[in-house]
């Protein structure tokens, strides 16, 4: 598995400013979690995309930090305990 983080510097609330990626050995996307500036993540598992390269995913504006597994895992146990502040306004 490969770990990667990526952030932008903007100060837009709908637009995540980091995103942390969760590749298999193919360069295919397994899991993501997008972080807002607001303090809400949003979290996506069971992805089987074609191989995807995060420096694409960057852009010109962002910036790619390889990460590893305990840096991925430990966000995605924290996305998985915060209350995103969206769907919990409906439960």
């Amino acid at each position: 598995m490969q770990y990667y983080m990526i952030e932008w510097e903007h100060e837009e609330a709908d637009d995540p400013w980091r995103l942390l990626l969760e590749l298999d050995d193919h360069g295919s996307l397994r899991r993501k979690i997008e972080v807002f500036r607001i303090g809400v993540y949003e979290t996506y598992e069971d992805l089987n995309t074609p191989p995807v390269d995060p420096r694409e995913i960057a852009g010109s504006e962002g910036n790619v930090i390889n990460i590893n597994y305990y840096q991925f895992e430990d966000t995605w146990t924290q996305s998985r305990e915060i209350s995103d502040g969206f769907m919990s306004m409906f439960f």
